[in-house]
């Protein structure tokens, strides 16, 4: 706490300050350090750098102390006192320091010391008290916080703030004047200290010093302040501060000086002299930017107390001129304010008109200062407008003084000029009083002059009216626009001047209503001679009209504008330009009197309706309509109405004129349209928006009706309902924005018509009746949700079950597909469907989806029921009709989406396909939740109430009889058993409810119900009495029955599907009865003509489920069993499709079954083995039966069997492969797989028989031709789309199969071969389609190869292709894979053709990509596989002829270079194969490494020939190899060894070119000169006969060594 006691005493500590040459402040960078000896090791090092130069080194010195002072205990004692001391010395001067940041650590520590040393740092503060206070006024806001932070605890009650201030106030104002006589070069060192960072600090000083002494004013007692404060005023360095360079210090001093002239005005009285030097003579000449609003304000306060201190040498006018003409210097609007509060405070308001016109002018050229804020220049002017009030009247103003001074302005307000912009007012007010100013001044002859004034403003005015440019010149616009702002800003003047309260009879408003009405005169006789196209000029009279109605109507504008008997001027005045301006404020200037202006504004509108141009007569009727009040005339006016009906009809039907839309709105905006007129626009609207061609436009017209006028829409339920139903089809539209249109629509609808729901109506509607036009199932199901949301109840929105049955009915009037048997758990039930021969196929009614109308209501109830709608909220009975007809309707919908026909529930196509299998989904998932509603049916006794007992006996019922609705009700029961089962188990009352229906028993009208039951418990039924009986009895009929019993096809059904109940080879009927059975089914087959179809497939089905009890009984069963299934396979092809499907299915289960149980019995495996050829033989002619597409699951199963099959054919049974060609192109993937298997394997087979019979028979080989022709059907990408692209269609598969069948047969194909086979996809250009097919869909062609690496395709990819393997991939990832290993395998066996394509490529961007995507991917693995087929060859390379010797071959996988020498005598000629990266497009170079044998020329010749064989044969490396050995073997050939020397080559690598006629022995040309010069003699070595003279040695024939 402290007290006045700890203040110090006042005279001590000053004597020092009487020069600072010698002697140094607190602050000065002189003061010498404190001593550190006595402070702690720990912090003396920081305490020293506090006395470095460097900020950083200060600043991490303050942290290093604050962080030691935060280790020290709580205690007070803690802390050293030379710790304290030496901070205390040091504070003051790191309280100014440069940094920021260390001024501010400085306050932070000095907080610290003061909690931590409390009472003993409180006695030491007179030492560090004024820099701390000085501190707070800091123009850093964190510096400024950090003191006022530590100053915190001392002030938080008023009682220790004053005491505090009492305590300190005399010390705190010893160091302001310690610190006003500072300098800069005290404050630092200018050795080290730049100019601009001293003046900094020194400014930093002063203006605390002055803030400081500004606060203890206010705060501290006067009286004891007295002398310190007088001899803070003695410094002379503190009337300098005006003319301070910094605005913060003068604004502090002139704030300082307000303060002492409020508090304490008598401390300045002796001083004025000073005073007025610093604040008139000094500062009104020194630029005060930033500071000259306190200025003038302390200004304000002196001549308030001490007028005289303007002097009375110059007016003070005179002495603020310089001052005020530099303007406001960024003072904004305080400055004119201030000064606005000066001039009213000066006591001389006398003053000559040469001065005050020489300030007014300073004045405005102060408001044209580029630097001024255009808001402030309004204030500007209203200073400048009460100088006129304040001084005018002292004056004698003559009429230069007012043309200079006033009607300048007045004239740039008017018509502003560029080259003056900055004075052009932008308000009239001050000129307004300025000019009143003027006329209340008491000389008559001041009166005459504003007149004249204003005279020449009108004339001026008239002059540029009369002059404006006309309608043909290209400144029209700008002229007449310019003419209607004069106008504008004319009537505001004299609005603002004839408002005010002014003499009522004075001159200035005289003059302005003279001069105004001469303008009007003017103005209205210029618009009738030029015919109203000056519409600046029509707008002068708007201004007059909206400003200055009296005015106009004292002058009877109105009427002479539009005179009653002149109607001729109306049709004039419609057609121009100047209608807007003319009848905009018709209402004001009418006065109230509404006949006539109605009266005019008829005659306007009837004129304008006849006008000739369509666009001319809109745009007048919009004016028109717009003008205030018009809109009860407008409805009163027949014709007009017609018109806008028209207009409506224009905007609806999409006419694209802009001013159209603008019209229709404004009728709206301004209540022109009368009742009738609304409805006949609205009912247009909601026509035209069912039309495709006009919906668009007819939205656009709704939109504009919602929102401007939703008031206005149809009150009529019907046109309601139509509204809202058209709406609804909007949103289904492809056009996302004309969608989203309509429902925004729909909902502002919505809000504007809350009582009207008509979505029952809506749905009903759509839902009886299927078209093009019906609405969405979606947009139905939604809105019927919504529906019941707002109360509708829930059976109005459900579809009538009397038109859902009626509907129903004709798809139930047709049979099944026999081929649906294979996909459905009723089995061969499908086969005994009786069909009414009356009953025609239905041609249902369909929307644009191709759903009929029973689709669309089964899809609806799906949607709604798995969308929350509670089924439980309808009754009970319409519970069950809903739910039994979705059950049927599932079930007609699945076999349609097995057998893919078109004539369903819904039409042909992969989109109802998708749809229909989210529609099965969710009825599955309504059945299972009604389901696991019912609970447990352990307890049932399948007669009670629950919806799903009530539904079972519905169908019990319903399914009875032999016709197709009741085939499809029991397939339904079936599904809604096999769920009951799924969800609870076993039914354990099931024998006695099954004895109780009493359908364990073959009936005609029971058939179905057994299967339903058969099919729909399964396998639960196995321990059934019931169902053994049943089993039993139809086994024990089979004997007696015969192919031709019409009994026969039932009761093999009924025994099929009562196998089907028990696991394999558990059927509870004894051995015995089973292999007569078995007798008897065969002996059937031994006159299989007399089978039919559908009891083929049911005799093998009993066969293959018989097997398993039967298959170790010996017989002939088996055979006939085999030749039966080879029989029907050979006969496929002559059934029909749905007819075979299921016997060839059947067929091929019971062959596949056959040969699983072979090793059963003797007979069994020898009928398989005797019939095996045969068997492959009709296996592959199934491949070819023709199929129908689309494919049907049915047939998809038989092909996947019928490949599974075919893929076990021994390759010896493939002896002929060209009927298995054909099937490669099939529509079926299984059957391709197949095929393309088949060939797979045979195909490289083969080739060891054509490589020898190429050879033995010298004929070149060929490709098969089947095989070519299936490369003739290259697809073309741009007719498929990407999504066709990424299903891999099957054509595209067979092609692309095609190839790699090609290069199959270049597998095992030797070299001479596969130059065969090349030749022949040469000759026909077969390579160049399957690389732009490849190119365009792997994306080179735009330069986006696929990214092997990221797509996840290997280097094991790139080399293999496995078809299994890529029918388990995505469809498009599967192509892709293929692709790129048919790109491989077109690089490795035919480069040379790949080559010549690229060649041939037109596209750069595409040559470019293909080549680096190649070079990434798939030349290191081509030259891998090119070095690894030389090292191959180069170990089983064959010469044909003994003279010929094998290459000696080295391979260097890492350098791509092959070394190849052919052996002469000891030495090899060689050469060297070096592979590019982009092989094979890139030409390997061939490199010389030793020549042998032959001369430069031919050797060079050799190299050049090897090249060429590699680069244009194929790109072979090994054919570039042979050509080689084959070059210098042909050159040795027959070559004898030198007779001399005994070699073949010479030293000079040449060969024996010299014989000797007698002997003819051959000899080396060197050898034999050599000889020649040793002997002496030209003779023979061996004959010793003369030989030829051969010329002297040459340079180029010496040996090399020599």
């Amino acid at each position: 706490m402290l007290s006045g006691k700890s203040r110090a005493p006042q005279g001590g500590g000053l004597g020092a300050f009487g020069g600072f040459a010698t002697s140094s402040t607190t602050l000065s960078y002189l003061t010498p350090p404190p001593d550190f000896s006595a402070i702690p090791q720990d912090v003396v090092v920081p305490f020293k750098n506090l006395s470095k130069k460097a900020s950083a080194t200060k600043e991490k010195a303050l942290q290093d102390i604050l962080a030691y002072l935060q280790s020290l205990p709580s205690n007070d004692q803690a802390l050293e006192e030379s710790v304290i001391d030496a901070y205390v010395e040091l504070y003051p001067r790191l309280s100014i320091d440069d940094s920021a940041r260390v001024r501010e650590l400085s306050h932070q520590l000095l907080f610290h010391f003061l909690n931590t040393a409390k009472k003993r740092i409180s006695k030491r503060l007179p030492r560090f008290v004024g820099p701390w206070l000085a501190g707070t006024f800091d123009r850093d806001t964190r510096v400024s916080r950090a003191a006022k932070d530590a100053l915190s605890p001392f002030l938080q009650t008023k009682e220790k703030e004053e005491a505090f201030w009492k305590a300190v106030q005399n010390r705190a104002l010893e160091f302001a004047i310690e610190a006003i006589r500072e300098t800069p070069d005290t404050l630092s060192d200018e050795r080290s200290t730049t100019k601009q960072d001293s003046e900094a600090k020194y400014h930093r000083v002063v203006g605390a010093s002055l803030s400081l002494v500004s606060s203890l004013m206010r705060r501290g007692d006067l009286a004891t302040l007295k002398d310190d404060l007088s001899r803070y005023l003695d410094a002379q360095a503190l009337w300098t501060m005006s003319k301070s360079e910094d605005s913060f210090v003068r604004r502090v001093f002139y704030q300082l000086l307000t303060t002492i002239l409020e508090i304490n005005p008598e401390a300045l009285e002796a001083r004025l002299p000073q005073v007025g030097r610093a604040l008139i003579a000094d500062g009104l000449k020194q630029s005060q930017a930033g500071s000259t609003a306190d200025l003038l304000r302390v200004l304000t306060c002196l001549t308030k107390l001490f007028p005289q201190v303007w002097g009375t040498q110059k007016h003070p006018l005179q002495r603020l001129e310089p001052f005020i003409s530099q303007g406001s210097q960024g003072g904004a609007e305080d400055f004119w304010r201030a000064l606005d509060q000066l001039l009213q405070a000066l006591p001389e308001k006398r003053v000559s008109a040469e001065v005050l016109s020489g300030f007014l002018g300073a004045m405005r050229k102060g408001i044209a200062d580029r630097l001024e804020f255009r808001p402030s220049r309004h204030q500007a002017f209203q200073t400048y407008a009460h100088t006129f009030e304040l001084f005018l009247n002292y004056t004698s103003p003559n009429a230069s003084f007012l043309d200079e001074n006033l009607s300048s302005l007045t004239r740039q307000y008017l018509h502003p000029t560029p080259e003056l912009s900055s004075l052009s007012p932008q308000r009239p007010d001050f000129l307004a009083r300025a000019w009143m100013a003027v006329s209340n001044h008491p000389d008559p002859k001041v009166h005459s002059t504003v007149t004249e004034e204003w005279q020449k403003l009108t004339n001026a005015f008239l002059t540029r009216v009369s002059t404006s440019l006309p309608e043909v010149s290209d400144g029209y616009r700008q002229s007449q626009t310019a003419i209607a702002s004069e106008g504008e800003r004319w009537f505001a003047l004299a609005s603002k001047v004839l408002s005010e309260n002014g003499k009522k009879d004075g001159p200035l408003r005289a003059a302005l209503v003279q001069c105004s009405a001469e303008i009007l005169r003017g103005v209205l006789d210029l618009l009738t001679r030029r015919d109203f196209k000056p519409f600046g000029a029509a707008s002068v009279l708007q201004s007059a009209f909206r400003h200055c109605p009296r005015l106009c109507a004292e002058n009877n504008l109105l009427g002479l504008l539009f005179p009653a008997e002149e109607t001729e001027i109306y049709r004039v005045i419609v057609a121009s330009a100047s209608l807007p301006y003319l009848v905009s404020d018709l209402n004001t200037a009418s006065g109230g009197n509404e006949p006539r202006l109605e009266k005019i504004w008829n005659t306007l509108v009837e004129n304008a309706l006849q006008l000739s141009d369509p666009l001319q007569t809109m745009l007048a009727i919009k004016v028109l309509i717009a003008v205030p009040t018009a809109g009860d005339f407008a409805q009163k006016l027949e014709s007009l109405q017609s018109f806008l009906v028209s207009v409506w009809g224009k905007f609806t039907s999409g006419e694209g004129l802009p001013s159209i839309k603008d019209l229709s709105e404004a009728t709206l905006a301004f209540d022109a349209l009368s009742v009738e007129s609304t409805k006949l626009i609205t009912a247009g609207i909601v026509s035209s928006l069912g039309m495709a061609e006009t919906s668009d436009s007819a939205l656009s017209a709704l939109e504009v009706l919602l929102q401007k006028r939703p008031d206005l829409l149809p009150a009529s339920h019907d046109l309601h309902v139509e509204l809202v139903t058209n709406l609804l089809a909007l949103t289904e539209v492809s056009g996302l924005g004309m969608a989203e249109k309509a429902k925004s629509l729909r909902l502002l609808l919505d809000q504007h018509s809350p009582g009207q729901n008509p979505a029952a109506r809506i749905i009903e509607n759509h839902l009886n009746e299927a078209g093009p036009s019906s609405l969405e199932i979606d947009t139905l199901a939604q809105q019927a949700l919504a529906a019941v949301d707002s109360g509708v109840p829930a059976e109005d929105i459900f579809p009538s079950s009397t038109v859902w049955i009626t509907e129903l009915s004709c798809f139930l009037a047709r049979p099944p597909n026999p081929s649906l048997s294979l996909t459905s758990s009723m089995g061969g039930a499908y086969f005994i469907v009786q069909r009414n021969p009356k009953v025609q196929n239905p041609s249902p009614r369909r929307d644009g989806n191709g759903r009929s109308v029973p689709a669309r209501m089964a899809l609806f109830t799906a949607k709604l029921l798995s969308s929350g709608v509670q089924l439980s909220i309808l009754p009970a009975e319409f519970q069950l009709e809903l739910i039994y007809l979705l059950c049927v309707t599932e079930a007609l919908a699945g076999d349609q989406l097995s057998a893919a026909h078109n004539g369903g529930l819904w039409s042909d196509g992969p989109a109802p396909e998708d749809e229909i299998q989210q529609f099965s989904e969710l009825v599955s998932e309504i059945i299972a939740a009604v389901v696991a509603e019912a609970g447990n049916w352990r307890d049932w006794d399948m007669s009670g109430d629950s919806l799903v007992e009530r539904l079972a006996d519905f169908m019990i019922q319903e399914a009875r009889g032999p016709s197709p609705g009741s085939f499809y009700t029991a397939k339904a029961l079936a599904s809604l058993l096999q769920a009951l089962v799924k969800a609870n188990g076993p039914l354990p009352k099931s024998e006695e409810w099954l004895g109780r229906l009493g359908i364990m028993r073959i009936a005609p009208d029971t058939i179905f119900l057994t299967a339903a039951f058969l099919a729909g418990f399964g396998d639960t039924l196995g321990s059934s009495k019931l169902v053994t009986t049943l089993c039993t009895r139809l086994i024990s009929e089979i004997p007696g029955f015969s192919p031709g019993l019409p009994r026969t096809l039932v009761s093999l059904v009924l025994l099929n599907l009562c196998m089907d109940v028990y696991e394999s080879g558990q059927v509870p009927v004894e051995t015995r009865k089973q292999v007569l059975a078995l007798q008897q089914i065969t002996r059937w087959a031994e006159t299989p003509e007399d089978i039919g179809c559908l009891l083929a497939a049911e005799t093998c089905k009993a066969i293959a489920r018989l097997l398993p009890g039967v298959k170790d009984t010996y017989g002939p069963y088996w055979e006939k069993t085999v030749k039966y299934c080879i029989w029907l396979w050979n006969r496929a092809a002559d059934d029909k499709v749905n007819q075979r499907l299921p016997y060839v299915h059947a067929s091929l289960k019971l062959m596949q079954a056959l040969h699983a149980a072979h090793d059963a019995n003797d007979d069994l495996d020898e009928a398989l083995a005797s019939h095996s050829e045969a068997e492959s033989e009709a296996l592959i002619a199934l491949l070819g039966v023709p199929r129908e597409a689309p494919a049907t699951l049915p047939s998809q199963l038989v092909d996947t069997l019928l490949a599974r099959a075919v893929s076990k054919i021994p390759h010896a049974h493939l002896a002929e492969l060209g009927d298995i060609y054909e099937s490669v192109t099939s529509e079926s993937r299984d059957i391709q797989r197949a095929a393309f298997g088949l060939l797979h394997k045979a195909l490289p087979a083969a080739q060891e028989e054509i490589n020898v019979a190429v050879v033995m028979d010298k004929k070149a080989a060929n490709l098969p031709d089947e095989l070519l022709s299936l490369l003739l059907n290259a697809p073309n990408p741009e007719d498929y789309s990407d999504e066709d692209l990424s299903e891999f269609p099957v054509t595209i598969r067979s092609y692309l199969l095609a190839w790699h069948l090609v290069f199959d047969a270049y597998s095992k194909a030797s070299f001479r071969v596969r130059s065969d086979y090349t030749e022949d996809l040469k000759r026909d250009d077969h390579l160049g389609p399957l690389l732009r097919f490849l190119v365009d869909v792997l994306g080179h062609a735009l330069a986006r190869a696929l990214d092997l690496d990221k797509e996840g395709f290997t280097a094991e990819h790139i080399r293999s292709y496995k078809i299994d393997l890529g029918d388990a991939e995505p469809a498009e990832r599967d192509m892709n894979w293929l692709l790129i290993h048919l790109f491989y395998l077109t690089l490795k066996y035919i480069p040379g053709l790949f080559k010549m394509w690229y060649l041939d490529c037109p596209s750069k961007q595409t040559k470019n990509t293909v080549q680096s995507w190649m070079q990434k991917f798939f030349s290191p693995l081509i030259i891998s596989d090119a070095l690894d087929e030389v090292v191959e060859w180069s170990s089983k390379q064959e010469t044909g002829d003994g003279d010929i010797q094998e290459i000696i071959v080295k391979v260097n996988k890492a350098s791509r270079e092959i070394t190849a020498g052919y052996p002469v005598d000891d030495d090899a000629a060689t050469i060297a194969l070096r592979v590019p990266e982009s092989y094979p497009l890139d030409p390997v170079d061939v490199i010389s490494v030793k020549r042998v044998a032959v001369n430069e020329d031919k050797w060079k010749s050799w190299l050049k020939a090897t090249k060429a064989v590699i680069m244009f044969g194929n790109c072979s490396l090994v054919d570039g190899l042979m050509a080689f050995r084959r070059n210098i073997s042909l050159a040795l050939k027959g070559q004898e060894e030198c007779a001399i020397c005994y070699s073949i080559i010479a030293q000079d690598k040449t060969m024996p070119d010299k014989k000797c006629g007698t002997c003819n022995h051959s000899f080396h040309r060197v050898c034999l000169y050599k000889w020649f010069q040793n002997s002496g003699r030209n003779t023979c070595p061996l004959c010793r006969n003369p030989i030829d003279y051969l010329g002297s040695d040459t340079k180029r024939r010496r040996p090399e060594h020599e």
